[in-house]
């Protein structure tokens, strides 16, 4: 799945891989996009066959691997979960016997991984209860892998089925999701402990650069001397930002953007037969339901508002946000707007100002579940008296 997209590194790590030299520490660095979390899975499968780690291997490690039910696989991520799974089921749904079934069970997975047993000791009640609902999820998944052949009502009922369980997970999730000091006592805990399965652990980590010094202290120990059958993947959107001590325990590995051509190839495998969108980005997005042309629109008007200072009316608001829920494209639209803000030629006090409102509103309605259209309208005239 990866060498036809990155294929230098995937020759890189296949080499390292087959030849025993692959690192207990490495660091997966580069823009969003480019496979970093889907190499990091792949290294540890073929880490831990039994058979060399061959494509189509169907060993009992390699079998879990295929929908991440390997018990000693622990995965902290921090990126869209929910674009990308509504492009999952999308293909799915397009083809629910072919290799997309166990890739939406995977991608499903990884922010599910979040809440693994190991995590949760010293966790509060909330994220328990987030637990819980992580659990129910976990029963569908196992469900849908034990499935035969899925006639398409069958397919459409288990997409039914997972959306409104997602919903209530979503509603759940933290306000944060990099890797708390919490999180680090407890893997650390973990793979100290003795295995008694014999299994090779795994553990990945995203966005290492924007935790607390708490946590990169914590995980600094860590590193400094992996215990045996522990692999460690960090995944990094700004290695630079990242402690230079973490940086010398781990081997680097930068992922170039992919290219346009393998964009396409990589677009073409949801099996769809449009494939041309400009960044993947912009495709997952799409599938997700959000109209890009229409936010970047809808940016306009609210930024040519905010410089100008002059309210809209409170029709054309609730317009505004009324399109916003619909299309479920709050987090894009704070994004843009924020990048617009940035660039405008409004004043760098208030530019900072209104970026850490934006960057507070789309956390709190993260943590509280907050309705989007109100959320979006107090964030406005905030934004509006701070003019």
């Amino acid at each position: 799945m990866i060498a036809p997209f990155q294929p230098h590194l995937a020759a890189l790590l296949g080499e390292q891989l087959a030849s025993g030299t692959f690192s207990r520490v490495s660091l997966f660095g580069g823009d969003r996009y480019t496979l970093r979390m889907s190499t990091a899975i792949e290294c540890a499968r073929v880490l831990s066959c039994a058979h060399g780690g061959g494509e189509h291997c169907r060993c009992p490690s390699c079998t879990k691997f295929a929908t991440l039910s390997y018990s000693d696989l622990v995965i902290v991520s921090q990126r869209d979960h929910r674009q990308r799974i509504e492009a999952a089921l999308a293909a799915f749904l397009h083809d629910p016997n072919g290799p997309w079934r166990n890739r939406l069970i995977q991608t499903i997975r990884i922010p599910l991984l979040g809440f693994h047993p190991i995590l949760l000791e010293e966790a509060g009640s909330a994220l328990q209860n987030t637990a819980a609902r992580a659990e129910g999820m976990n029963n569908l998944l196992y469900e849908l892998t034990a499935e035969g052949v899925l006639e398409r009502n069958r397919a459409e009922e288990y997409v039914r089925d997972l959306r409104k369980t997602l919903k209530d997970f979503y509603s759940g999730l933290p306000k944060s999701t990099t890797v708390s000091i919490n999180q680090v006592r407890s893997i650390d805990s973990w793979v100290h402990q003795t295995n008694i399965s014999g299994q090779l652990r795994f553990v990945i980590l995203e966005g290492i650069e924007q935790t607390n010094v708490a946590a990169r202290n914590a995980l600094l120990k860590l590193l400094e001397e992996p215990p045996k059958g522990v692999y460690f993947f960090l995944i990094s959107e700004h290695p630079s930002r990242i402690m230079p001590t973490i940086l010398s325990r781990s081997r680097q590995y930068l992922f170039p953007p992919l290219s346009e051509e393998n964009r396409r190839s990589f677009i073409a495998s949801y099996g769809l037969t449009e494939s041309n969108y400009d960044s993947l980005r912009s495709f997952f997005l799409t599938q997700s339901g959000v109209n890009i042309e229409e936010s970047r629109l809808l940016v306009d008007r609210l930024l040519a508002s905010l410089i100008e200072g002059r309210a809209l009316d409170s029709r054309t608001i609730a317009s505004i946000t009324a399109e916003i829920e619909k299309t479920n494209s709050c987090e894009y639209v704070l994004s843009i707007l924020g990048e617009a803000i940035a660039k405008s030629v409004l004043s760098r006090r208030y530019v900072a100002k209104a970026v850490a409102l934006i960057d507070e509103t789309y956390a709190a309605g993260l943590l509280y579940n907050q309705n989007q259209r109100f959320t979006f309208e107090a964030l406005y005239y905030r934004l509006l008296e701070e003019r």
